[in-house]
């Protein structure tokens, strides 16, 4: 009671973390909590509680609350300090913030004096509180990470999949089918918006219940793990779940951008855009489509600062192709452009992480060698045996990754298949594969593609823009029309 005869007031506040307790703990801390009220005499004026939420953060709703009603009571009472914050500075933060409405912060089974050696006792909780967050998020992730090396799902959901009773992921049909659907959709030009809308009509929805939408789409088109690429942090494993689409779907559905759509017509996709040059002016030549006066489609590159002629885009691209085609029909000439890749990749993409990698072997392989050394020679030091799991569990880490990077080897034999195939490699692919620049005049287009001649300069293409084979139309005077 207090000097008036009024009772003593308190707001009692409860938090789990999402790790290790269950929610029925907030009823147990409330309870101790009433309790303590009971017998010290204090009237609870307010409860608030944070469910799962890690007291490592000062993002809480309710703890906010608190903090924003204080000098509501006298007290604010916790079931232990580590309920208020696990963090080493936050604690005091708040803590002060209550101190200025007059509220001080008690613990209902740690009893601390109310003296300056009280201060001390107080600052020992906290940093134990602190300490032990900071332990338990290390053994937390040590354990995910293992779990990832298994393979698991570590939580993590995927739409397409569930995990089974060992927390791998299994396939769920249904779900499947609709992720192949979006992929081959998004192939054909359709856009995300277009496909996630006619998702969320047939009643797919995130895992959060609401309708399907553009980013759930969008992330879909982007994840690996519909190829079979398990993913979690550092962990990356080829293979390491069942896929849902193969290589060469989810290539191509990198590369693709939503076709226009103009009253639910088709229309072509300017594939080299950015690409063509006008010779005039030497400004690109963007895409333009569109309806003539008489109803008739036109899709054309033109240049918009000078009066080049434009070029149709088919023509273009379809000559473009077709000269491809016949280069890469020769297989000396596939060959050689599949070599000069290999080297590229081999010269550039692989050095880094295979250097890592070679490091982490020897690293590992050193330590065990020293460790086994001293075990030998009778000198056994604390921790030894934990120490020799972590540099097994480095080599192997290491080997993987060798074996990974061995596997990703590019032969340029199978390569030279790969360009050769017409099935495999479509027009578009090919485009974006081997065009550098367009550059377009009057009376042809230089085409200059990304790999280099023998002589060591910049393959080209000349395809011409002038009529050679043409023919007499009756009825129209020196009207001349191309054959075709």
């Amino acid at each position: 009671m207090t000097q008036n005869g009024s009772p003593m007031t308190a707001v009692i506040y409860a938090r789990f973390s999402c790790s290790k307790q269950r929610e029925a703990s907030i009823e147990d801390q409330l309870r101790v909590c009433r309790d303590w009220c009971r017998r010290e005499g204090y009237s609870v004026v307010a409860e608030y509680s944070d469910y799962a939420i890690s007291g490592r953060t000062d993002d809480r709703p309710k703890f906010q609350e608190m903090i924003a009603n204080a000098g509501e009571s006298e007290i604010v009472l916790v079931y232990m300090m580590d309920r208020f914050s696990r963090d080493a500075f936050d604690a005091p933060i708040y803590k002060r913030e209550l101190g200025k409405h007059g509220v001080r912060l008690v613990s209902a089974l740690e009893a601390i004096p109310d003296s300056p050696e009280g201060i001390i006792y107080e600052k020992l909780l906290e940093g134990i509180a602190a300490c032990e967050s900071a332990k338990t998020s290390v053994r937390t992730k040590r354990g995910m990470e293992g779990n990832a090396l298994k393979c698991k799902d570590n939580g993590v959901r995927v739409f397409g999949y569930r995990a089974d009773a060992d927390g791998h992921y299994q396939v769920v049909p249904d779900e499947a089918a609709m992720v192949r659907e979006a992929y081959e959709r998004r192939i054909s030009g359709e856009t995300c918006g277009s496909i996630a809308e006619d998702l969320a009509q047939r009643g797919v929805r995130t895992y959060t219940g609401r309708p399907c939408g553009y980013m759930m789409v969008y992330q879909m088109l982007q994840n690996e793990k519909y190829k079979g690429v398990y993913f979690f942090g550092s962990v990356r494993r080829e293979g390491g779940m069942p896929r849902i689409v193969d290589d060469g779907t989810w290539d191509r559905a990198q590369h693709v951008h939503g076709k226009k759509r103009r009253a639910a017509e088709s229309w072509g996709d300017f594939v080299l855009s950015g690409r063509v040059i006008c010779s005039a002016c030497g400004r690109t030549m963007p895409g333009v489509s569109g309806r003539s006066h008489n109803g008739l489609k036109y899709e054309y590159y033109g240049c918009k600062h000078c009066d080049m002629k434009a070029v149709r885009r088919d023509w273009l691209e379809g000559e473009t192709v077709e000269a491809l085609r016949s280069i890469l029909s020769d297989r000396d000439e596939a060959l050689r452009i599949a070599q000069m890749v290999v080297d590229s990749r081999t010269d550039h993409v692989a050095d880094d992480e295979r250097k890592r990698a070679t490091a982490a072997l020897r690293s590992a392989e050193s330590g065990m060698r020293n460790l086994l050394a001293a075990v030998e020679q009778g000198i056994l030091v604390p921790g030894t045996k934990e120490r020799i799991g972590q540099l097994e569990e480095q080599r192997a880490r290491a080997l993987r990754d060798l074996e990974s990077l061995d596997a990703c080897k590019l032969d340029a034999e199978v390569f030279a298949d790969f360009l050769q195939s017409g099935t495999l490699l479509d027009d578009r692919s090919l485009l974006d594969a081997f065009v550098y620049q367009a550059l377009v005049s009057e009376e042809y287009v230089l085409v200059t593609l990304n790999y280099d001649t023998k002589k060591l300069e910049p393959a080209r293409i000349e395809l011409s823009r002038v009529l050679t084979d043409c023919a007499w139309l009756p009825g129209q005077d020196s009207n001349l029309r191309h054959a075709d």
